[in-house]
């Protein structure tokens, strides 16, 4: 089993290499999937400056961990899958804020369908939820739609009272 620490550890570890802009992308990253024992990559589109940082930064992660064909495809997933995360938070922070390396430790773990070590599924999902800026985002927009509608409706209780003394004091 994987430890999160041991995991955390190793991302404050990222060498500055894997934060530049100048990387082949597509080349890290299929060597990182051959090293975990799955194909070479057969295709990799572009991606923005900080969604690919990112994506160096999880194959920096995930490189050298024990080798599995369903963890290279795991991998190769959760990188496609790191858009919406990449445009909350910057790369360098997966390597700075504990919380932000927690986060990118235990998805890495969920990905490839592993409990860390010495928690149980629902305690490793419900950590997962505290450090999920994703999450966090998507709540916070909730929470301020929400309370732009309760705004809303207490404006239009407030323009209906004054609507309602206004026509009771014309009929005085």
């Amino acid at each position: 089993m994987t430890s999160v620490p041991a995991l955390t550890r190793r991302l404050a570890d990222t060498p500055p290499d894997f934060l530049a802009d100048d990387v082949s992308v597509a080349a890290v990253v299929s060597d990182t999937l051959v090293a975990l024992g799955g194909p070479p990559l057969a295709h990799w589109p572009e991606r923005d400056a900080n969604l690919s940082r990112l994506i160096l930064v999880t194959c920096w992660l995930a490189h050298g961990q024990d080798p599995a064909p369903d963890r290279a495809e795991a991998l190769h997933a959760l990188c496609t899958e790191l858009g919406t995360l990449a445009d909350l938070v910057d790369a360098a922070r997966f390597t700075t804020d504990p919380d932000r390396r927690e986060e990118l430790a235990r998805l890495l773990l969920r990905a490839w369908r592993t409990t860390p070590a010495g928690e149980t599924p629902a305690q490793a999902e419900d950590r997962l939820s505290t450090v999920d800026s994703v999450r966090r985002h998507r709540v916070l927009a909730e929470s301020r739609a929400a309370e732009q509608r309760a705004e809303a409706v207490r404006q239009a209780m407030a323009d209906r009272r004054a609507e309602e003394a206004a026509a009771r004091y014309s009929q005085v």
